[in-house]
């Protein structure tokens, strides 16, 4: 009869931090971000900010937008009018949260990011009208970060 063969711990633990690694690099090579100097590039606006509110939030497709007090403009301010302006001139409305086309773009209320963002397109109707939307992943907002996205725009 045929001989079974047994592993042992030390060579399961091996074979299933291997998995495990291989399931990792699957993932991540499953949402690829662009070069920061493409998403910099792409975006109209550029900002740093707070997020004060989630609202908006539509279960069907699993996305919301956000309310974020706006601490600095790094890139197009002159594209954000009036009509976009929240609360007396500090807050925009950001859409575009849960979008599975996006690989970093979940937060939470007191969150603070760079965010690369567009304004809405006139195809999203008129709910929409006075949104920006993101356009590629949320950064976290270190030192590093600040000078390669000024780097960027400059």
């Amino acid at each position: 009869m045929g001989s079974q063969r047994t592993l042992r711990p030390g060579r399961t633990a091996l074979l299933l931090a291997g998995l495990l690694v291989a399931l990792w690099q699957r993932c991540a090579a499953s949402c690829p971000e662009k070069d920061l100097e493409d998403r910099e590039e792409e975006a109209n606006i550029v900002l740093t900010g707070t997020v004060d509110e989630i609202i908006n939030m539509d279960p069907v497709h699993n996305t919301y937008s956000c309310k974020v007090r706006v601490w600095r403009y790094l890139k197009g301010k002159s594209t954000v009018n009036r009509e976009i302006l929240l609360d007396g001139g500090n807050k925009v409305m950001i859409g575009g949260f849960g979008n599975p086309g996006i690989c970093d773009n979940r937060v939470a209320t007191g969150d603070t990011r760079i965010f690369f963002l567009n304004p809405a397109p006139e195809s999203m109707g008129p709910e929409h009208k006075n949104e920006l939307m993101l356009n590629s992943s949320l950064m976290r907002i270190t030192l590093r970060n600040l000078e390669d996205v000024e780097h960027c725009v400059e």
